[in-house]
């Protein structure tokens, strides 16, 4: 039975705002190009969203007048775009469900406005103008999801807290927060953001603002920490900061002279008295904690964030991450004379710690499924909630009277690029955290998994075919790389153990005989019968592997212990280019023989051999901004660098890295990925 319109003028589903006055359909605003049968179509199924709208009854609405002859193909046509503009599927929709021989279904929620409320909508009116490029754009309403999300927060701490608890907040601009920490001995705040389309800055804010004061601090610095005297810990990025860490300085706050102090440091904290530090070291492969600077108390070949001194001891709480470039981790305490231990078990995402001003309780921001909140741990090893809130929430630091800053982000892992029959570069997001992993020939095939708050609490990759226009969903699993054949795509395990690959089609899967390795990301060589692995061993640190694929497998290293950026293959599968972390662009032969540095000036990170294997498609690191991406192709013989392309979405604001690129086999297609994280910076207090 169809439901007779409704009458409200805005439909609002997913990402979509549809007007039904005007036809405008728009997705995060940016206005969607809809030709007016296709429009006629979606006003129809919204009206009757839930029921079965049937095939007579949508040839009565689109072609009153009876005289379409075609009906059949004009249906299917419109049908068929409505489901292009809006990234559908017709084997596994989201939005339209075909019922065989009965007609079609909207099945997303939708939200009614009436037309007098959509005057009171922000930021939907006004709506902005159609962009100068035709296409699919992330504009993200950053100003009311953030003041929605911490309303909720708020609402959700005051629950569980005192009732006495305030919260200030510290900024107001669209952009992200990179780091936060209180000045000791002062009501002085500072903190580096990313506002709208400009530069990384660093501020200083007084008590709970609301003004902040920039300050001449070179944007590719970072802060790590503030002494009670107020001296900065910056760290400097080099080009390989991820994977062998940067220079750590010491700079006055009230100063410009900078000294270096410290090298490979991924991060580090000042000890209470200001005179010491303890740092995370990047070296051989592994990541280790030194408590002071110098003495090694702890290894792993995962990774190692958010070390924080106790405020009245020697211990030291830190998280423990199992695989690098992802944030699932366990909170860790080392004791001096105890040695170090887990607090916790493994969460599905944790990032920020602090200390509690007595020493006894360590706070932390984590989520075993959805987005992180804020929880407590003992050094005895009791959890407790401290304040569960809709959206992500990050400690950022803690003060000696118990005063917090805390900020509410949004966080999103997007993709874009030009494929086959793309005209121009286009958006090609699917959820929340779409992480390309490899472009097919002749740019058809693209293989991309989903690890957000959509996916949660599994990690699930994709398949999109451009031809057919569909996306699959090839199961539970990280992607790491397409068969040279094309028939199936290689995953990895969420404990990332072992490997398997599955048909880009639909089937059954097989297991890979390689076993023994903590797997961080692995490979296909062009003969498609043995793989380049990047793993490591019990109690070793991380190194490079060929894998034969003979049963039983043959496991052999080709590499010393090291962390690398990106790995290319040479068509002849002979070599393996590989950025090291001292800077160096180098190649390994597969076989054993002898390593070659090829370039050394600035850091590239290789992304592809040209098919004639004299060329390498490289990423420059140091002239990379925080939301663009220099390609060039480096001549092998000459050594000599050709610009190629640059990368860069059409919305910047909160883009702080472009963290993958993919290259089809010949180079003419592309899919890159980028992070957005648009936060509000607050001051808490009253605990």
């Amino acid at each position: 039975m169809v439901n007779a319109a409704v009458p409200k003028r805005l439909a609002r589903f997913g990402p979509y705002d549809f007007d039904f006055a005007t036809g405008e359909l728009r997705k995060h605003g940016s206005r969607i190009q809809l030709q007016p049968k296709p429009q006629q179509v979606l006003a129809t199924l919204i009206e009757n969203q839930g029921s079965v709208v049937t095939r007579e009854y949508l040839k009565q609405r689109l072609w009153e007048d009876g005289t379409f002859v075609d009906f059949e193909a004009g249906l299917n046509t419109a049908i068929n775009r409505l489901r292009l503009k809006l990234g559908d599927s017709a084997d596994y929709p989201v939005y339209i469900e075909t019922l065989s021989r009965s007609g079609y279904r909207f099945i997303a929620p939708v939200e009614f406005v009436a037309e007098e409320q959509t005057a009171q909508v922000a930021p939907g009116a006004p709506l902005p103008p159609k962009p100068k490029r035709r296409r699919l754009t992330i504009v993200i309403a950053a100003t009311l999801t953030v003041a929605v999300i911490a309303s909720a927060a708020v609402l959700a701490l005051r629950k569980q807290g005192a009732g006495a608890i305030e919260y200030s907040q510290l900024t107001y601009r669209r952009g992200g927060i990179g780091v936060a920490r209180f000045v000791p001995l002062s009501q002085t705040i500072i903190y580096s953001a990313q506002w709208d389309r400009s530069p990384r800055q660093f501020f200083v804010v007084q008590g709970a603002g609301p003004e902040s004061r920039a300050l001449d601090i070179r944007p590719e610095l970072s802060l790590a920490s503030v002494s009670r005297d107020g001296e900065l810990a910056l760290l400097q990025f080099g080009g390989t900061m991820n994977i062998g860490g940067g220079n750590l300085l010491r700079m006055p706050l009230t100063g410009s002279a900078q000294t270096v102090v410290d090298r490979s440091v991924m991060s580090a904290d000042w000890t209470p008295d200001g005179k010491a530090m303890v740092i995370v070291r990047a070296i051989e492969g592994r990541n280790q904690l030194e408590s002071p600077a110098g003495n090694v108390v702890y290894k792993t070949a995962g990774w190692l964030s958010n070390p924080r001194h106790s405020p009245v001891s020697n211990a030291v709480a830190f998280i423990e991450h199992a695989v690098r470039h992802d944030d699932a981790g366990r909170i860790m305490l080392y004791e001096q004379g105890r040695g170090v231990r887990p607090l916790t078990d493994t969460w599905a995402s944790a990032n920020g710690l602090g200390w509690r001003p007595r020493g006894d309780e360590i706070w932390f921001t984590a989520a075993r499924t959805g987005s992180r909140s804020l929880w407590s741990v003992d050094t005895a090893g009791r959890v407790r909630p401290i304040a569960k809130t809709a959206g992500e929430l990050t400690l950022r630091d803690i003060a000696a009277d118990g005063r917090a800053l805390a900020t509410r982000d949004v966080r999103r892992l997007e993709m874009a690029g030009r494929l086959a029959g793309d005209e121009e570069e286009r958006e090609y997001s699917w959820l929340d955290w779409s992480r390309v992993q490899e472009v097919g020939p002749a740019g058809r095939l693209v293989l991309f998994d989903e690890s957000g708050e959509a996916a949660r609490p599994h990690a699930t990759a994709y398949i999109h075919d451009t031809v057919e226009r569909t996306t699959r969903r090839l199961g539970n699993g990280i992607a790491m790389g397409l068969h040279p054949d094309g028939r199936s795509a290689m995953l990895v395990s969420e404990d990332h153990q072992s490997l398997f690959t599955v048909p880009v089609t639909g089937g059954t899967t097989k297991m890979l005989p390689v076993s023994g390795l903590r797997i961080q990301w692995a490979k296909f060589f062009p003969d498609g019968a043995r793989l380049l692995v990047l793993g490591s061993r019990p109690n070793e640190g991380l190194r490079l592997y060929v894998c034969t694929l003979a049963t039983p497998a043959n496991l052999r290293a080709i590499s010393e212990e090291m962390m690398i950026r990106n790995a290319a293959v040479s068509p002849d599968g002979r070599e393996v280019a590989v950025l090291k972390p001292g800077g160096e662009l180098a190649v390994y032969a597969t076989d054993g023989g002898v390593l070659r540095t090829i370039y050394s000036a600035e850091p590239l990170a290789p992304l592809r051999w040209s098919s004639d294997g004299r060329s390498l498609y490289v990423q420059h690191l140091r002239r990379a901004t925080d939301n663009s991406a220099h390609l060039s192709r480096l001549d092998l013989e000459r050594g000599t660098l050709r610009p190629f392309k640059v990368l860069s979405p059409s919305d910047r604001t909160g883009v702080n890295s472009i963290t993958g690129v993919a290259l089809s086999p010949d180079c003419k297609h592309y899919v890159y990925s980028y992070r957005r994280v648009l936060s509000e910076l607050y001051l808490v207090s009253g605990w």
